[in-house]
C-alpha cells in the first residue's frame, strides 16, 4: 500500500479538496442556514452564553472554497450578527465593555479569514514549487563517483566491464551529448585540421 504524500496529508488539501468537488453556492448556502442557526441558538440562549467559536466553522467553510474576499464577507457578517444579537437586550453601563467584545469577535473572525486564505495560497504555491521542482530533478541525469578510464586510450569501463569510447559513455549515462571541434592547441599542432580517428 502507498503511503500519502506529504500534500495529501495535509488537512486544510483534503478539505480543500471536498469542498472543491461542491458548487459554491451550495457552499455559501450551506454556510449562511449554518451561520443563522448559530445566529438562532446564540438568541435563545441569550448573551451569557456565547457560541462565537462555531461561526468559525461556516467562515473557514467559505474562506476555503471562495477565497479570501468571500471570507471576508463572511466574517464581517458574523459579526454583525452577534451586534444585532445584542440589540434587544438593555443597555447596560458596560456598554463599551461589550462594543470592545463585538469588535474583538469581528477581528477574530476576519483574522481567520485571511489566515486560511493565506495559508491555502501558500500550500497551493508550495505543491506548484515542489511539482517543478520534481519536473527539474526527473530531467536531470548526472553522473557522480569514480570513473575508471583508461590512462592511453581514455575508454572508460561501464559496471559490465566493457570498455566503451568516452562519448559513448556519457550519452548513455547522462543527457548530454558531443559534437566535434578542434580546440586552439590542436589547431596549431594539427594544421591539416582533419580530427584523429577514434580507436
Amino acid at each position: 500500500m502507498e503511503r500519502p504524500s506529504a500534500e495529501e496529508d495535509s488537512l486544510i488539501l483534503r478539505i480543500d479538496g471536498w469542498l472543491g468537488t461542491k458548487s459554491m453556492t451550495a457552499i455559501v448556502v450551506a454556510s449562511s442556514v449554518l451561520l443563522l442557526a448559530l445566529a438562532l441558538l446564540q438568541y435563545l440562549t441569550g448573551v451569557k452564553t456565547t457560541v462565537a467559536p462555531f461561526y468559525l466553522i461556516p467562515i473557514s467553510a467559505v474562506t476555503l472554497r471562495g477565497g479570501r474576499p468571500t471570507g471576508l464577507l463572511f466574517s464581517i457578517a458574523a459579526g454583525a450578527i452577534f451586534l444585532l444579537l445584542e440589540l434587544p437586550y438593555p443597555l447596560n453601563r458596560y456598554i463599551w465593555l461589550e462594543l470592545w467584545n463585538d469588535l474583538l469577535r469581528i477581528g477574530l473572525f476576519v483574522a481567520c479569514a485571511l489566515a486560511l486564505a493565506r495559508l491555502k495560497a501558500d500550500i497551493l504555491r508550495e505543491m506548484k514549487l515542489k511539482a517543478h521542482l520534481q519536473e527539474a530533478l526527473a530531467g536531470v541525469k548526472q553522473l557522480s563517483g569514480l570513473l575508471p578510464i583508461c590512462a592511453w586510450c581514455k575508454r572508460i569501463r561501464d559496471k559490465q566491464g566493457n570498455w566503451e569510447l568516452i562519448e559513448e559513455y556519457v550519452t548513455v549515462h547522462s543527457h548530454a551529448d558531443f559534437t566535434q571541434d578542434i580546440c586552439p592547441d590542436c589547431a596549431r599542432r594539427h594544421p591539416e585540421g582533419a580530427p584523429p580517428v577514434s580507436v
